[in-house]
């Protein structure tokens, strides 16, 4: 890439300095933005200087203090296990329309599973007792099916929290 140089004043550079700041932008990104902005229609193709770094897919972004405490603030609360991972998840959902779990959300998915497998297993087994006691069926069919609404709706309520949390993650603050 193409550098531009220019020297300033103490005075022209804290002015400088202290208007990026206040527009919460870098000092380099808040000329590109002057300079695209003055050669609009003239510059062809500005998106290939922007391009990841093809050997490593690495892509670089510059926040503010404050905005990086936040950034941090929100992986942690989520779950993810640094900023990095959760700037990935954001981007992704975006890019994809589709949500993006979090270490711990798909161990409360893996947990889940193991919940249904659970239940599966119980009602092979009162299946089972039904076809051989016959007389004692009724109260049987009875416990069983209560308990297992009971495990279902509590399963449910927990599936449907995690989605909630997970659909709604990229729009509350």
């Amino acid at each position: 890439m193409a550098q531009t140089k220019a020297q300033l004043t103490d005075q022209e550079k804290a002015a400088w300095k202290q208007f990026c700041e206040s527009n919460g932008t870098t000092e380099s990104e808040m000329i590109r933005m002057m300079i695209s902005r003055v050669s609009e229609g003239i510059i062809q193709d500005t998106d290939e200087a922007y391009k990841s770094d093809p050997k490593s897919g690495k892509i670089t972004i510059r926040l503010s203090a404050s905005n990086q405490n936040k950034l941090t603030k929100r992986a942690r609360l989520e779950g993810y296990p640094n900023r990095t991972k959760w700037t990935t998840a954001i981007v992704l959902a975006a890019l994809h329309k589709e949500p993006v779990l979090s270490e711990s959300e798909i161990a409360v998915l893996r947990e889940s599973n193991r919940e249904l497998a659970a239940i599966g297993r119980n009602l092979n087994q009162i299946a089972r007792t039904l076809n051989i006691e016959f007389r004692e069926g009724d109260r049987l069919k009875l416990e069983a099916v209560e308990a297992l609404t009971a495990r279902i709706e509590q399963h449910k309520d927990s599936v449907a929290t995690l989605i909630n949390k997970n659909m709604n993650r990229w729009n509350d603050e």
